[in-house]
């Protein structure tokens, strides 16, 4: 089911005329280190979101470990990069950095990708310095937006009725 799963989210990024990347690695229970690459794509008139793929990182998270898995995905999958025109990241220095960083690795693969930090992660770093008052109101927007995005039905009912209001 997860192979059929992966082949239809490779399908529709293949066949949308432009597609971004989102990744962001993290270390799960067992102190293994797992880079998650979600992607946004067009898919019948509309911008989807799904992942594209998850992997561990055998060695270390290093640029090249987190390039090397990003491209082979894309090879192995004849994904072209020329279609990539975005890609996000955590802000983290090792996928950042202006010389050697993944997004300039990227950015050598796909010249007219668009790199930006994470929103989430912004916010993160944005509310350790908010007055106490907005930090309260920030939470309470956090808290909802984690809601919305905890299950597929609740993203699908929040985005439901948005289009029955616009």
């Amino acid at each position: 089911m997860a192979e059929d799963i992966k082949t239809q989210v490779v399908e529709k990024v293949k066949s949308s005329p432009v597609f971004a990347i989102q990744c962001d690695e993290t270390t799960d229970v067992s102190q293994c280190s797992q880079l998650l690459v979600y992607t946004r794509f067009i898919w019948k008139e509309s911008v989807e979101e799904d992942m594209l793929f998850c992997c561990p990182l055998e060695a270390s998270a290093t640029v090249a470990d987190v390039f090397k898995a990003v491209s082979n995905f894309f090879q192995e999958h004849d994904i072209f990069s020329e279609k990539l025109i975005g890609v996000c990241t955590d802000g983290a220095p090792t996928l950042l950095e202006s010389r050697s960083g993944f997004v300039t690795k990227v950015k050598e693969k796909a010249p007219s990708a668009i790199s930006t930090h994470c929103f989430t992660h912004r916010l993160a770093l944005a509310k350790m310095t908010l007055p106490s008052q907005l930090q309260k109101h920030l939470n309470i927007m956090i808290k909802i937006v984690n809601h919305i995005k905890h299950s597929a039905l609740n993203t699908r009912e929040v985005v439901s009725r948005y289009k029955n209001t616009a």
